[in-house]
């Protein structure tokens, strides 16, 4: 049960780091994707970068409680 918090942490973590720095051209292709609901518009990139950056805090977060919760469990 306490691995639960850990992978979910850890995973948050890696899709926002990986939507933060724009591994191999994935915030680009996520513009370009259907996903985007406004195409064409300058800030959907950047947008993407700050959602990535909260993703990664939020997994941050996350990954310490998961470790903290399994040291105590």
């Amino acid at each position: 049960m306490f691995l639960v918090p850990l992978f979910l942490g850890l995973g948050c973590l890696a899709f926002g780091l990986v939507l933060a720095t724009n591994h191999r051209g994935f915030r680009d292709r996520l513009a370009a994707s259907p996903v985007n609901l406004a195409p064409g518009d300058e800030k959907v990139p950047g947008m993407f970068k700050v959602v990535g950056v909260m993703a990664t805090i939020l997994g941050l977060f996350i990954t310490v409680f998961g470790v903290i919760f399994a040291i105590f469990s």
